[in-house]
């Protein structure tokens, strides 16, 4: 859907890792609605590339994973204009394999946020411009081996270190053996970086959208109290709509201040299976009319056996409605079917 002069349409979807002998398959169910908006943005959850060494301290066959170069044909079939590149994949086969990502990516006409070949190219925004529009996105991660780090003079991922620590049940005494509290400290340090980033951003574009690699993974559905403080730092410092992924299911939907904030869109088109992922996922849409953002909502989709996403009814009775819903009762948000998504109330 195409609007006039000063208004558009922007799709965002979750994980995306294609590794298949037909890559454009990933994205055949739902090409007309990807392809139908301005502008598309996604996350590439692992390397691209031929070459490379395994990260020392990851095992080959343990946690490590990187698509052929094939791979990028279907990115730019399904119309992305823009991927973010800061996961807790992104440098497994070593700083080779991260820059010949960047090289693939560019070369395919998309834009990249999220890593670089300084710490400065890995915080600068990727600026798209249409319908008079001008979008920034930001990319960041949480969730990374140490040495990942963008620095002045070193390739890397542009990263927000969480410190974690267990303090002990208040009832420890009583009842020995109960599971500790879990606390996590965001870097302050970093946490500036990320707001002084976004105002930076707001000074050349009409829209920042921040995607943000974040959480806890293995089937954990509770969200991670760091996500809601930086989550809610990113929009305090002028983001207009913040995107989360890596748990691979979804998570909550809250409006912040009028702000829309995904904490997790989940697994897309994502070939590697586990009985801890969730099928559940969605397209998200938003229609931006005089430079802000006056509608949100969901495309509902299913990931099949072949982890191809298939949109769904979108009815509220529906297992991504239920499921969503019950995601996002903590923040009172309510999800209205229309057509074949539900907006977001």
């Amino acid at each position: 859907m195409n609007f006039a002069e000063g208004s558009l349409t922007l799709a965002l979807v979750g994980d995306v890792y294609v590794n298949r002998p037909d890559p454009a398959s990933s994205f055949t169910p739902t090409l007309a609605h990807l392809r139908a908006a301005d502008i598309l943005f996604g996350n590439c959850e692992m390397p691209i590339s031929e070459a490379g060494e395994p990260w020392p301290g990851k095992p080959l066959g343990k946690n490590l994973y990187k698509m052929p170069p094939e791979s990028i044909a279907a990115f730019t079939a399904a119309g992305f204009h823009v991927m973010s590149v800061a996961s807790n994949h992104s440098i497994d086969f070593g700083r080779a394999a991260l820059l010949r990502t960047l090289e693939l990516l560019d070369g395919a006409g998309i834009l990249r946020c999220g890593a670089g070949t300084t710490l400065d190219e890995a915080h600068r925004p990727a600026l798209v411009t249409k319908n008079g529009l001008s979008v920034a996105f930001l990319a960041y991660c949480s969730l990374y081996m140490p040495g990942w780090e963008a620095a002045p003079d070193r390739s890397g991922i542009a990263t927000v270190h969480v410190e974690t620590a267990y303090k002990p049940h208040p009832r420890i005494h009583e009842v020995p053996g109960s599971p500790a509290i879990t606390l996590n400290f965001p870097d302050a340090v970093d946490r500036d970086r990320v707001v002084a980033d976004i105002r930076a951003a707001r000074t050349r574009a009409d829209l920042v959208v921040v995607s943000w690699h974040w959480g806890v993974s293995e089937g954990y559905r509770l969200l991670v109290p760091y996500q809601l403080e930086l989550g809610h730092a990113a929009l305090d410092a002028g983001a207009d709509l913040l995107i989360g992924h890596h748990p691979h299911m979804l998570q909550g939907v809250e409006i912040y201040n009028g702000k829309p904030l995904f904490y997790s869109l989940g697994n897309f088109a994502f070939d590697l299976k586990s009985r801890l992922f969730r099928p559940e996922t969605v397209i998200v849409r938003c229609r931006i009319t005089n430079k802000r953002i006056d509608r949100v909502s969901v495309l509902p989709c299913m990931i099949d056996e072949h982890s191809v996403p298939q949109p769904v009814s979108a009815t509220a009775d529906s297992q991504v409605t239920r499921f969503l819903a019950e995601s996002s009762a903590e923040f009172g948000t309510r999800f209205q079917p229309d057509g074949d998504e539900l907006v977001i109330t």
